[in-house]
C-alpha cells in the first residue's frame, strides 16, 4: 500500500453520503467530549472530522486514492469522457435501447 502525496493535495470529492453523516456525528460526539474533559488533541480531531464532513473531501482517502462518493461513474470522470451521466455533469443519459 501506497501513499500518494501530490494525490493528496489535489482537492476531488471522495466522501459519501453515508461517510459524511459518520463523520458529523462522530465530529460532533468529539467535540462534546473534548469540551467535557479538556482534552485539546480530542478538540482538534473532531474539527478536522466536520471540516471533512462539510468539504466531503478527506485528504487521507486522497493520499491512499480511495473513494466513499458513490456515483454513476464510480468517482470517476470516466462517463464524462465516454460521453457523459447527469449525476456527473455530462450530457443527459442516452436512452437504452432493448
Amino acid at each position: 500500500m501506497t501513499f500518494d502525496f501530490k494525490r493528496m493535495l489535489k482537492y476531488e470529492r471522495n466522501v459519501g453520503d453515508r461517510d459524511q453523516n459518520i463523520r458529523y456525528g462522530t465530529g460532533s460526539l468529539a467535540i462534546a467530549v473534548s469540551l467535557f474533559l479538556g482534552s485539546v488533541p480530542l478538540l482538534l480531531l473532531g474539527i478536522a472530522l466536520l471540516a471533512s464532513g462539510y468539504t466531503r473531501f478527506c485528504p487521507l482517502y486522497a493520499g491512499l486514492g480511495r473513494t466513499t462518493a458513490g456515483s454513476c461513474c464510480g468517482g470517476k470522470a470516466k462517463a464524462a469522457q465516454e460521453g457523459g451521466h447527469s449525476c456527473c455533469g455530462g450530457d443527459k443519459p442516452q436512452a437504452h435501447q432493448h
